[in-house]
C-alpha cells in the first residue's frame, strides 16, 4: 500500500499546523505549501498518489491559478478546496478542476472541525485507492 501523501496549500500558519497535526497523528505523511506556487512545485517535483487541500484564497498564486498549473502533473490526486470566506471563488474553482478532469470532492469550509477534517483523510483515501485500482498503481 503507498504511503498516506497528504499536501497542504495554505497561507494561514496555524491552521495548516491544525491540519497537519490532525493528519500527523493519524499516520499521514505531510508537505505545507505557503502558496500555489510551492505546491505545483512539490507536486511536479514528487510521485505516487495524493490528497491535496487547497486554500482559495493565497498570496502569489491562489487555489483557482494552482489549477491552470495541474494539466502538467500525471499522478492520482485527489483534490479539496478550502475557504472561510465566500462560495463563489470554490465553486469556480470546483468547476474548473472538474473542467480539466482533476479529481475533486465537497469543499470544505474554515474552521475545519477535527471530525469532519478526520472523515474527509479518509475518504479521500479511499477514493485515491479506488483510482489507483483502475490505473497502474501499487496497491
Amino acid at each position: 500500500m503507498p504511503e498516506q501523501k497528504l499536501y497542504i496549500a495554505d497561507d494561514n500558519s496555524e491552521f495548516a499546523d491544525y491540519l497537519t497535526t490532525v493528519a500527523v497523528r493519524l499516520g499521514w505523511t505531510v508537505e505545507v505549501c505557503k502558496n500555489g506556487n510551492e505546491l505545483l512545485e512539490l507536486l511536479l517535483g514528487e510521485g505516487g498518489p495524493a490528497v491535496v487541500l487547497v486554500d482559495i484564497n493565497m498570496p502569489e498564486k491562489d487555489g483557482i491559478e494552482v489549477i491552470e498549473g495541474l494539466s502538467e502533473i500525471d499522478r492520482p490526486l485527489r483534490f479539496r478546496f478550502m475557504t472561510g470566506g465566500a462560495d463563489a471563488p470554490m465553486l469556480a474553482a470546483k468547476l474548473m478542476a472538474r473542467a480539466r478532469n482533476l479529481s475533486v470532492g465537497r469543499n470544505l469550509y474554515k474552521p475545519i472541525p477535527m471530525e469532519t477534517l478526520k472523515r474527509v483523510l479518509t475518504e479521500e483515501w479511499e477514493e485515491l485507492l479506488v483510482m489507483g485500482s483502475s490505473s497502474n498503481l501499487p496497491a
